[in-house]
């Protein structure tokens, strides 16, 4: 799920965001040479014959790649830091969010009973802070910071899973059980994916957006919303970041990672949970979830189940890494060749701290501007740092400072 292998894929896709240069990447200037436009690389293969028609003009002037002309939907703050609390810090921060967006875009956020409670009301507190129509599945039903949370499994028939060990623990969680570990939760949570992408469409069947996270997923928001204007909703499309799945006569099915968080258009949603209906309207033919529910118990992860679903209906991953990201911020593989000039829009693995801080430091920022990657050297703080004697810094490139 590296950065060698998920480029490889013929469906990537490097859409541009165009920006005036940053002062601030003067000081990566030993790295790499800055332009003075800021350019992300869609290749027109793959992705091409799957955009708007205003995009495939102006891929009629560049023979490889568009320019993008992105603006913040969020507005500039006009409260005073004047000691507030924080719940009117965090008022503040949510008056700034283009909630009008939310009409549009679904957000759906993936977690489990098992998980540690400190990583889900982080992230509620940070990353999904202002998401007012947020959408969280888990494998039991119950209320989390004001957020009804859905049982997902629970729509897949006893029929269906009783011969499965995995839900053994799940009809333990039902019970009330309080001896179940992760690991447990962990072997449930590959027959999530389907039935989220199924209860998401119930629930807000207008949205022309779906995009699905976990609680270790850092998100970007104004550099997401800023890549879906860019999009027709209307066609089937399925963006994340690539990773190597199932080979079918020795071809590699790429599905998007999980934790990166992936999006998928109406029209993608559509396609996944469309039924056979009788001649009275009624449903004949089965459910998404139950279609595939010996796939899944087969397979060991559901997003790699879900990528091998989309491409079986004809939808093949758009790979947009590394804007998303399978690194946590403290590895991002920085080097001469990598992503300095790239827009992020998601990372994983999260740590806590850093869910708070990069919440927080964003808010702070000028979104004149995409968030870059150059810029999270601010956040980091790496330009005031002391001298550190025997510092190991990764080393991703094999250069030792």
């Amino acid at each position: 799920m590296g950065p060698d292998t998920s480029t490889s894929t013929s469906a990537t896709a490097w859409p541009f965001f165009k920006a005036l240069g940053n002062a601030k990447l003067k000081f990566l200037a030993v790295f790499l040479t800055v332009s003075t436009i800021l350019l992300l690389t869609l290749y027109s293969s793959g992705l091409s014959e799957k955009i708007s028609i205003g995009a495939k003009n102006e891929l009629a002037n560049e023979q490889d790649y568009w320019t993008w002309e992105t603006r913040t939907r969020f507005q500039k703050s006009s409260s005073v830091n004047d000691g507030d609390s924080t719940n009117n810090s965090q008022n503040a921060t949510c008056d700034t969010f283009p909630s009008d967006v939310l009409s549009r875009v679904q957000i759906i956020l993936k977690t489990s009973a098992t998980e540690n409670p400190d990583r889900v009301n982080t992230h509620m507190a940070s990353v999904t802070r202002c998401i007012s129509n947020l959408l969280v599945v888990s494998d039991k039903e119950t209320e989390i910071h004001g957020h009804h949370v859905h049982d997902i499994l629970a729509d897949l028939p006893f029929s269906s899973r009783n011969q499965i060990p995995e839900f053994e623990g799940y009809d333990a969680l039902q019970r009330g059980e309080n001896n179940i570990t992760g690991a447990a939760g962990w072997k449930l949570d590959r027959f999530k994916f389907l039935p989220m992408v199924e209860r998401a469409k119930k629930v807000n069947p207008g949205a022309e957006w779906y995009v699905f996270l976990e609680t270790d997923t850092y998100f970007v928001w104004d550099n997401l919303f800023r890549m879906l204007e860019q999009f027709n909703s209307s066609i089937p499309l399925y963006m994340g970041s690539p990773a190597p799945g199932r080979d079918i006569d020795g071809k590699v099915i790429w599905f998007a990672y999980g934790g990166s968080g992936f999006v998928l258009s109406r029209a993608a949603v559509d396609t996944l949970v469309a039924r056979e209906i009788g001649k009275y309207g009624q449903f004949i033919g089965q459910s998404l979830s139950e279609q595939y529910m010996q796939a899944v118990t087969d397979d060991c992860c559901g997003d790699s189940v879900l990528g091998f679903v989309l491409y079986e209906k004809g939808i093949e991953l758009s790979g947009m890494w590394p804007m998303f990201n399978a690194h946590p911020l403290d590895s991002i593989p920085f080097g001469d060749d990598q992503h300095w000039c790239q827009p992020a829009i998601s990372m994983h693995k999260s740590k806590l701290s850093d869910m708070t801080g990069l919440a927080d430091w964003e808010d702070q920022r000028d979104r004149t501007k995409p968030l870059l990657y150059a810029d999270l050297v601010d956040y980091h703080g790496l330009g005031k740092l002391p001298e550190r004697k025997g510092w190991d810094n990764g080393a991703w490139g094999g250069i030792i400072e």
